[in-house]
C-alpha cells in the first residue's frame, strides 16, 4: 500500500507530464490554427459565410486525412 504523501507526489508527476505533452500539441499546432483563425476572420470582416477550403492551403491540406472534408457541403 502507498502511502498517501508518497501518491500526491505521484499525482503531481503524472499531472506533470500530462501538461507538459498538452503545452507540446499546442505549440505545435499554433501555426495552423493561426493560419485558419486568420481565414476565418478575414472572411467575416468580408461579410461571408466563412467556409474552410483545404484546397486554399495546401501545407494543412497534407496533414489532413484525404477524406476529413468529403462530408461538408459545397455551397
Amino acid at each position: 500500500m502507498l502511502s498517501l504523501p508518497l501518491m500526491w507526489q505521484l499525482a503531481d508527476i503524472i499531472m506533470a507530464c500530462m501538461a507538459i505533452t498538452n503545452l507540446t500539441a499546442i505549440l505545435l499546432l499554433s501555426p495552423v490554427v493561426h493560419t485558419i483563425a486568420s481565414d476565418y476572420l478575414r472572411q467575416r470582416k468580408l461579410g461571408v459565410r466563412p467556409v474552410f477550403d483545404p484546397l486554399r492551403y495546401p501545407d494543412i491540406g497534407r496533414q489532413l486525412s484525404p477524406d476529413a472534408w468529403d462530408d461538408v457541403s459545397q455551397e
